[in-house]
């Protein structure tokens, strides 16, 4: 996995991620759509209001636990 970052232009990069690896993207991005953040608070802003809750595959477990681990390493380099 690459993450590539322009500063200039303020926008991010992902490339190089494994089929399942985006799927586990999709999976959690999807999920949090469908589940969460249905009401905006008067503040503005929005709460999950719901458990979090996702079904992973033990390989799509480990391929989120890369990726996070991985986006951590560019980022606090």
């Amino acid at each position: 996995m690459k993450l590539t970052i322009d500063k200039t232009n303020k926008t991010c990069t992902i490339s190089g991620l494994t089929p399942t690896e985006t799927d586990v993207i999709l999976a959690i991005v999807d999920t949090a759509d469908r589940r969460c953040f249905r009401e905006q608070e008067d503040s503005g802003e929005w709460y999950s209001n719901d458990d979090f809750i996702l079904r992973l595959t033990d390989e799509q477990r480990r391929a989120l636990a890369k990726i996070g681990e991985e986006i951590q390493q560019i980022y606090n380099s």
